[in-house]
């Protein structure tokens, strides 16, 4: 007679109850877990192995009295692994407490199930950067991760128990999780084995991945310590190459990673294993000690590899030679981030501001716009420079006072300051995790320069600290003279001299050299207004380069809901009609006043596109005209406004203008409103008298 398999996990839940009372994990109701889960939604995924699926979801924990973003892995009801591995996994992780290990929360057996709820490590997993992601990993990250990886490794070996080790037994890229400041965890202890004489090891069954699988216990049955360094070696040939452990895209090559970079390493032509990304990064000799260490690891007899312990101190030795070796390029002035912007923002000699002479006369910004044809030609203005120490940053700053503090976001935190010359600029200081995007964000800024997009006029980059220093605007943005925040609405006349710049700023973007430049978050709290109300476009975190001859796919979609594109959304592909969506969404708030999403609203109006274009259809123009706009309308200028946003938020790219054509369409209908008498925007003489005193 079969088993019964409920019964059996009542068996299960009895030894579970006993380790959650004395190791302080927490037992979860399936409904806790559905309810996290929102019923296992698939948006939610965030995984798929042998065990099941993994789920990010967020779940009250009792201990600490609050809500907390979880990992969750469900088992399959098909699984093989089945309960021997899911009571292995919270057998070790009650008993493992390391910085470099993944903490176990809780489990749930109810209903026939098999869950268990992680610390969730937001970065995910080395395999998807390297290989799915292509994230752009530095040398020192991967020197990093691969310390980390091998510290939770030796502490399974040696530092658990003094006469006991812990073998992993699946030791691979996908089973090392990054935290959110991209430290490593190593994971996924169901198959991992207590061995009560480590020297000797033990005869088991095979279990691990084709790739990383120690040949010796391939062979033999028998499981060591070694058989984990073997393949932690094929992990860091993984992350010195790039390439899979096995790729069958190599075949003429050699599929298997090891025997490939091996050959490499035997013809003395070890440059050849180094991925192209960080060629230019790694210094000979570190280079050399970390080939020796991989290949120490990955030696056919088990006796010649390495204990974790000596990895670990080979890598940190390694890891010592690379900062050598970058310390010294700095002090001979190789070109790193802070000589490549020097030269990309002032040319190949960095001229310093002269803070002791506030007189000196800045030339025009840019030529003012043609009352005649769009886009203007913008001329590269000799923008100041600004070049500060961090001292000089943290006086300005008042030691970053939060009574200076402009605004704050995921990536960092922006101050006003002034400086001695009394010159005002906004200074944002970046969160660690976040060093790389401010350092992206700071480099495409320095590339650009026009009127209507946010100039860069200087940075700070040491070890600690990452800055960016751009210029001060004083008006706040878009989105709080809508909702009157400064005591005063814009006026018809303005809001449309706003749309015009904008598109005079995403022209100029899109139109840039050979590659374009592609925002991805236009909405109006990225608008930034000056005293005289024109408009600048921020915040560039999100932006991207795209070759014009190529069709770039990213693997994120970046941006804020309402204001995304359908098709961006569903086929990842980049291109400048994004901003072009956006850009339409846009132009509807500006005339509306709303928001793109209006949650309080009745379910007809909560998205403000479809509500408009309804309204529109039906003739109801007046309906959709924002009341703070005061003065008489010219209702057929506002009509081929809002017919000119929707064709730039058309669901599909093809039926969308690019953004040249619908800033020469906004200028035609300022054109028109100026013919039919009304005289309130800003003649060309008034802009001329404005470039120049800028």
């Amino acid at each position: 007679m079969p088993e019964n398999p409920i019964s059996n996990l009542n068996i299960i839940d009895e030894k579970l109850y006993s380790l959650a009372t004395k190791r302080a994990f927490n037992r979860f109701s399936f409904d806790e877990i559905q309810l996290a889960t929102q019923h296992f939604d698939n948006k939610l995924i965030i995984g798929k192995g042998g065990f099941g699926t993994v789920y990010r979801g967020r779940i009250y924990d009792a201990r600490s009295a609050i809500a907390r973003t979880v990992a969750i892995k469900r088992s399959n009801s098909s699984s093989s692994q089945g309960e021997a591995e899911f009571m292995t996994e919270i057998e070790m992780l009650t008993q493992l407490r390391h910085c470099n290990l993944v903490s176990l929360i809780g489990y749930c057996s109810d209903s026939n199930e098999m869950i268990l709820v992680y610390e969730y490590m937001s970065k995910g997993t080395i395999e998807h950067h390297l290989h799915e992601a292509d994230t752009p990993l530095s040398w020192m990250d991967r020197l990093r991760i691969s310390i980390g990886a091998a510290k939770g490794l030796q502490y399974l070996h040696t530092g658990w128990r003094p006469q006991q080790g812990i073998i992993h037994r699946d030791v691979k890229s996908s089973n090392i999780l990054l935290d959110m400041n991209w430290a490593a965890k190593v994971s996924d202890f169901g198959m991992s084995k207590i061995i009560r004489e480590p020297s000797s090891g033990v005869i088991t069954i095979l279990k691990g991945t084709f790739g990383y699988l120690d040949p010796e216990y391939c062979s033999t049955g028998k499981l060591t310590k070694e058989s984990d360094v073997f393949s932690f070696g094929v992990v860091l040939f993984e992350l010195l190459s790039g390439r899979r452990a096995v790729d069958p895209l190599f075949v003429d090559e050699g599929i298997n990673l090891a025997s490939w970079a091996k050959k490499f390493i035997k013809e003395r032509r070890i440059e050849k294993i180094v991925s192209s990304h960080i060629t230019t990064q790694i210094s000979p000799k570190c280079l050399k000690e970390f080939v020796k260490i991989a290949d120490r690891c990955t030696k056919s007899s088990r006796k010649e590899r390495p204990a974790m312990a000596d990895v670990v101190v080979a890598l940190q030795q390694s890891m010592a030679l690379q900062e050598h070796y970058d310390s010294s390029a700095r002090a001979t002035g190789s070109m790193g981030f802070t000589q490549r912007m020097q030269h990309l923002l002032f040319g190949s000699i960095p001229k310093p501001v002269v803070l002791s002479s506030p007189s000196s006369s800045a030339s025009p910004l840019c030529i003012p716009p043609s009352p005649h044809r769009f886009p203007m030609a913008p001329k590269v203005s000799r923008i100041r420079p600004v070049h500060l120490t961090m001292n000089e940053v943290e006086r300005v700053t008042q030691n970053f006072s939060p009574s200076l503090k402009l605004g704050e976001g995921c990536s960092g935190t922006v101050y006003k300051a002034q400086l001695p010359d009394g010159q005002f600029v906004a200074i944002k200081r970046a969160r660690k995790k976040h060093f790389d995007a401010l350092r992206s964000e700071g480099e495409l800024l320095a590339k650009i320069d026009h009127r209507n997009l946010v100039r860069l006029l200087g940075y700070v980059d040491t070890e600690n600290e990452r800055l960016t220093i751009t210029e001060y605007i004083p008006n706040g943005t878009l989105r709080e003279h809508l909702d009157g925040v400064h005591g005063s609405f814009l006026d018809f006349c303005q809001r449309l001299e706003i749309c015009i710049d904008i598109a005079h700023g995403l022209t100029h973007l899109h139109l840039y050299a050979e590659q374009q430049i592609i925002h991805r978050d236009v909405k109006s709290s990225n608008i930034l207004l000056t005293e005289r109300f024109k408009a600048k476009v921020a915040n560039f975190r999100s932006a991207r380069l795209r070759d014009v001859e190529t069709t770039d796919v990213v693997t994120k979609v970046q941006g804020t809901l309402g204001y995304l594109d359908p098709e961006y959304m569903r086929t990842h592909q980049l291109t400048p009609t994004i901003d072009v969506y956006s850009f339409g969404v846009l132009i509807i708030e500006i005339l509306t006043g709303r928001r793109p999403i209006e949650s309080k609203r009745s379910p007809k109006e909560v998205v403000t596109l479809r509500w408009a274009f309804e309204k529109y259809n039906k003739g109801e123009i007046k309906d959709l005209a924002d009341p703070q706009m005061k003065e008489a309308l010219d209702w057929e200028i506002i009509g081929k406004m809002l017919e000119l946003a929707f064709q730039c938020a058309a669901p599909t790219r093809a039926d969308r203008p690019d953004m040249k054509t619908a800033g020469e369409q906004l200028w035609a209908i300022r054109i028109d409103y100026l013919r039919n008498g009304r005289r309130g925007l800003a003649s060309v003489n008034d802009e001329k008298v404005e470039a120049s005193s800028v």
